[in-house]
């Protein structure tokens, strides 16, 4: 081998070397980015979820302070001004998130808790108050506490308006069910109550913000943070529930992973130099890279689908099994498993060979996926027994109908390289929850009634017995 060529192709090996070490540090780099991202996202959440329960717990604690006081008024029907003033002072010493206590018979404010500073409250009417009256009104019409604002208050600061209902405990009559003696009102200190939650950090890991005032949740008005937090895609959410309503709760890290920006520098760094000995050979890189992209889309697709059909195997069906009972127990509906076996198949593959045999399941599979809903999985579990999840089924009778329009499809000849072949098949039906919860005990339940009604006649529709699928409970011709 001459000088050239031995050079030659030791450029071409360190090219190659360069390639390799550059996609090696760029494709390391990204999954420690990635893992770092994922598990600062994950450590976000957690840490979001302990401030929703913070922030439930104090609002809980406040809201539920005065039951005592409330059931004093309930049960005797009046309170003298010298015990509300006592029984409201010990309330407040307990409890620092609370400005004051009011109470009002028949809506009207007659006693307030501190009294200082609040002596313009006294004779309000809260019933047709401009600003108070929507939530009364609300709290009436459903007969429950309720949680109002935040609003702005004369004083300063902003609160959370607490008015519980206060029915006088009539003998023999249920609770919340006697005649109405007026309510109570306890205006919650927003600010404190956010600090008391710890969501007012200024160097913490989270930007905040929440929406929903009067408890209308996610449609509501953003009340606290910055509003442009909700249009992030990056955003974390979760629900607050307050009282009768909820608050909509977003968060963004406000920092990125420690150890981010020094994961992309060294990894860009040492890309940079491996890409400069690769220069030469970049067309190479590229046609490699694709060439790697076409046979990983090709080992997905032969790993979760059958070879011969293209329909889903066994490994995908689980996958979409445990999806779709998800969504069943979360929407309350049923799944149904059509176990499908062909009849008059086998005659196919002795007398025209595999080959056409093959074909034959070919059109067998583009038929079953006709008019399936894309909730609805087929798979190939065997040479010629098909499975069909019905992911959405409101009764037994959604899954026959489904069922029998598949036999009468299949029972339409088939017609391959001008040989017209005519076979149909027998399903069994079983439902999940009524017959088993594993997709294996299902697939046994309608594997056992398709069985029972192909030992009667080919071309039927059965259901399993719901006892333990041991007989079938209801068979129709196809």
């Amino acid at each position: 081998m001459s000088v050239f060529a031995r050079q030659r192709w030791m450029s071409i090996g360190l090219a190659l070397v360069g390639t390799v070490l550059s996609a090696f540090v760029l494709v390391s780099g990204r999954l420690v980015e990635e893992r770092l991202q994922e598990r600062w996202r994950a450590e976000s959440l957690s840490e979001l979820a302990g401030l929703r329960a913070r922030l439930e717990g104090e609002i809980n604690g406040a809201t539920n302070l005065t039951a005592g006081l409330i059931a004093d008024v309930a049960v005797s029907g009046t309170i003298a001004p010298a015990r509300f003033q006592l029984l409201a002072r010990e309330l407040m010493r307990t409890h620092s998130l609370l400005r004051n206590i009011t109470l009002a018979p028949n809506n009207v404010i007659e006693m307030v808790y501190p009294l200082e500073g609040n002596q313009a409250a006294l004779g309000l009417d809260l019933l047709n108050h401009p600003v108070q009256g929507a939530a009364t009104r609300r709290m009436l019409e459903t007969r429950q506490p309720v949680l109002a604002g935040p609003v702005d208050l004369v004083q300063g600061g902003r609160a959370l308006i607490h008015r519980v209902p206060i029915y006088l405990a009539d003998q023999g009559v249920a609770p919340r069910s006697g005649s109405y003696w007026g309510l109570m009102s306890t205006p919650i200190d927003f600010d404190r109550l956010l600090a008391s939650a710890g969501l007012v950090e200024p160097e913490g890991r989270l930007l905040l913000a929440l929406r929903g005032v009067d408890g209308s949740g996610w449609k509501g008005a953003v009340f606290w943070g910055d509003p442009a937090l909700f249009d992030r895609p990056d955003r974390i959410e979760l629900d607050v529930r307050v009282l009768d309503g909820g608050w909509g709760m977003v968060a963004i890290p406000r920092y990125p992973p420690p150890g981010l920006d020094a994961v992309r520098g060294w990894t860009r760094a040492i890309a940079l130099a491996c890409f400069a000995v690769a220069l030469v050979l970049a067309w190479y890189l590229d046609r490699t890279g694709r060439r790697l992209e076409q046979s990983e889309a090709q080992v997905r697709q032969l790993a979760l689908h059958d070879s011969l059909t293209g329909l889903a195997n066994r490994v995908l069906l689980e996958g979409r099994y445990r999806q779709a009972t998800e969504v069943a127990r979360r929407e309350g509906h049923r799944l149904a498993l059509l176990y499908l076996d062909l009849d008059d198949f086998k005659p196919v593959n002795d007398q025209y060979g595999h080959e056409t045999g093959d074909h034959v399941l070919r059109a067998v599979a583009q038929r079953l996926g006709g008019d399936l809903r894309q909730s609805d999985t087929v798979a190939r579990v065997g040479g010629d027994e098909f499975v069909v999840l019905l992911g959405r089924v409101s009764s037994p009778d959604d899954a026959l109908g489904v069922a029998e329009k598949i036999v009468e499809r299949l029972q339409q000849p088939f017609v391959i390289d001008g040989i017209e072949f005519v076979i149909g098949a027998s399903i069994g039906i079983a439902l999940q929850p009524d017959h088993a919860d594993e997709l294996s005990a299902l697939m046994r339940c309608a594997d056992q009634a398709m069985y029972t009604v192909k030992g009667v006649a080919g071309g039927k529709v059965a259901i399993a017995d719901a006892a333990g699928c041991d007989s079938v409970k209801e068979m129709a011709s196809a």
